[in-house]
């Protein structure tokens, strides 16, 4: 179902882009994670019942959130962006297969910083409706990495990544 996609990912990392090419796409990328989902999630609450926490429990527990969160996506984006030679943006991927840095620990390190991120953005708003948003959004995001983003890896990398995934946990990192 996914076929011509996954192969049109595939095609295009074979592609060489120039320095400023993939600092847009960098940028763009981020700002829809670190602005457009949050606030899609603030939009998507309006609407939503009233408060999941008591208002002090909300803050520190966003805080808790986003201070696990933050350095799992920067040190992600980070290697991506040094090692991997590419972007995290799926149209501008990485041309190195990347089991080291924080890839060791699990195969998806900045998709697990992010969703802490969103639910640090969840707990800030809260409503139950951010929360609602934010699950469905997570959700969606993982299917397309189970969907979409794993056998393009597959195919870019072959054994090697059919290896690491053997070895590697999915989202809940393995110390």
């Amino acid at each position: 179902m996914f076929d011509k996609l996954i192969g049109y990912l595939v095609t295009r990392a074979g592609k060489e882009y120039s320095a400023s090419y993939r600092a847009v796409a960098t940028v763009l990328g981020a700002t829809l994670f670190i602005a457009g989902w949050p606030v899609l999630v603030w939009v998507l609450g309006l609407g939503g019942q009233g408060a999941v926490f008591p208002d002090m429990a909300a803050v520190l527990l966003s805080a808790l959130f986003f201070v696990a969160g933050i350095p799992w996506v920067a040190w992600a984006v980070l290697w991506q962006l040094w090692k991997g030679k590419g972007t995290p943006v799926p149209v501008v991927p990485t041309k190195e297969f990347l089991p080291s840095g924080p890839y060791r620990y699990c195969r998806n390190p900045m998709m697990l910083g992010f969703f802490l991120y969103l639910a640090g953005w969840a707990s800030l708003f809260n409503r139950v409706g951010s929360w609602v948003a934010a699950v469905v959004l997570l959700v969606l995001l993982i299917l397309e990495i189970k969907l979409i983003e794993e056998k393009e890896l597959e195919a870019r990398f072959g054994e090697a990544y059919r290896e690491y995934k053997k070895k590697t946990p999915f989202f809940v990192p393995k110390f």
